[in-house]
């Protein structure tokens, strides 16, 4: 239970604050196989595009992409961290997909591309107006 709240106040500094923040964790279980115990080099670090202020832009009639810059987690540029990904607003974000697909992952970061059929809307009208952005944890080596 202590370590339900722990990451419970964990990820409200980062999703409640709207910060990029980082968090040097040591996990029970190994991230290799071959190694025991926890990697004194992993690192959580999480963030959000903005609630408002996501830089998106338009792909195609009914797309939109981000890129999402993470160089202040300080992953090792050699090896591509584990990203996750959810695309959070205030309404019609339910209608899309792509919110959870990382495109393009690298050490510094990612793309996210969402797409809205037309028949659901013009993307256009909501992602500005509904206030979309990308909030994202990465799991990665430090050293």
């Amino acid at each position: 239970m202590d370590n339900m709240m722990n990451m419970s106040n964990i990820l409200f500094l980062v999703f409640g604050l709207g910060l990029v923040t980082c968090y040097d964790i040591k996990l029970v279980a190994p991230y290799e196989t071959g190694h025991n115990g926890a990697d004194p080099c992993l690192r959580i670090c999480g963030g959000t595009t903005g609630k408002g202020s996501t830089p998106w832009k338009l792909y195609g009639d009914e797309g939109i992409y981000v890129d999402v810059d993470m160089k202040k987690c300080e992953f090792r540029s050699d090896l591509t961290p584990i990203i996750t990904t959810v695309l959070a607003g205030d309404s019609h974000h339910w209608v899309t997909t792509g919110g959870s697909e990382v495109y393009h992952p690298r050490y510094s970061g990612f793309r996210n591309y969402i797409h809205m059929r037309k028949d659901m809307g013009n993307i256009r009208n909501f992602y500005k107006a509904d206030k979309w952005r990308i909030d994202w944890l990465a799991l990665g080596f430090t050293c």
